[in-house]
């Protein structure tokens, strides 16, 4: 099955706000101006809520209300600002799916963009677009869900007891999720190198040219899996992918004295999905 052939069966497919898009559009222009996206999000009531509940969360939380989005800019910084429209844009998108527990899935999500945000902030890449890679690194599994829930379930139950994800949705599907979600940015008009980081994320060592975003989001979820595993430090920096880590430029100090202060805040979730 091809992956147009899978998106055929997906009655509804996912839509962004065309402020988020343009945001995107816009993450490597020096001239994009703070107050016009204001604006323009102040025009969609269900983001500017969300966003304003992520903006007074506790991780990005300013120590005193933040009640508007020209406050949110004024008192966070637009780079703060980004990132919040970007995660509750991207999860407002999708609709609950009957067997995918959507609180884990995006919190999974959430915090692999995160990792991804903090490895551009100490690498060469730029932070907030490697946010956004993380939050959409997973969105081809959903579209599978939806559109092939028996398969997707029984791909599932075989890759808790470890079998390979990419390899079964292959078997049962003919795609994987890496393939749906590229197609996805592609639909949603994202940059081509987030879409490049979406199809390579599984095995970034095989693009080319190379994906230093990709590599990002690999790096975040060998991170994030450990943790999750609560594998030691010394276990963790011993398998980190160190050659990837060096291709990037990434300050590898650096990221660790700030991953514990990353998984010690408190989470949002909530702030993104109410």
């Amino acid at each position: 099955m091809s992956v147009e052939r899978l998106l055929e069966k997906v009655h509804d497919i996912p839509q962004i706000p065309k402020v988020v898009q343009e945001l995107i559009d816009n993450f490597n222009n020096p001239d994009v101006n703070a107050g016009a996206i204001a604006k323009k999000l102040q025009m969609d009531q269900a983001l500017s809520a969300k966003v304003l509940r992520l903006a007074n969360s506790a991780r990005y939380g300013a120590g005193r209300k933040v009640a508007s989005i020209d406050s949110a800019v004024v008192m966070l910084g637009f780079e703060a600002l980004k990132t919040m429209v970007v995660a509750s844009g991207v999860t407002g998108a999708f609709k609950d799916i009957p067997g995918l527990d959507k609180t884990a899935f995006w919190r999974d999500s959430f915090t692999v963009a995160n990792i991804c945000k903090l490895i551009g902030k100490h690498s060469a890449l730029d932070p907030e677009v490697a946010f956004t890679c993380g939050m959409l690194h997973n969105i081809g599994d959903v579209l599978i869900a939806m559109a092939e829930p028996e398969k997707w379930a029984k791909v599932h139950a075989l890759v808790k007891d470890g079998g390979k994800r990419t390899e079964l949705e292959q078997n049962q599907c003919g795609v994987d999720y890496t393939q749906v979600g590229a197609e996805l940015a592609r639909r949603w008009k994202f940059p081509e190198e987030i879409q490049e980081a979406m199809t390579h994320q599984a095995h970034p060592e095989q693009a080319d040219p190379f994906s230093g975003l990709a590599a990002a989001i690999y790096i975040a979820r060998y991170v994030n899996d450990c943790m999750l595993a609560e594998k030691p430090r010394e276990e963790i920096l011993e398998n980190f992918p160190n050659e990837l880590a060096n291709q990037i430029g990434l300050d590898i100090v650096a990221f660790f004295d700030q991953m514990v202060e990353l998984f010690e805040a408190e989470d949002d979730i909530d702030s993104l999905l109410s």
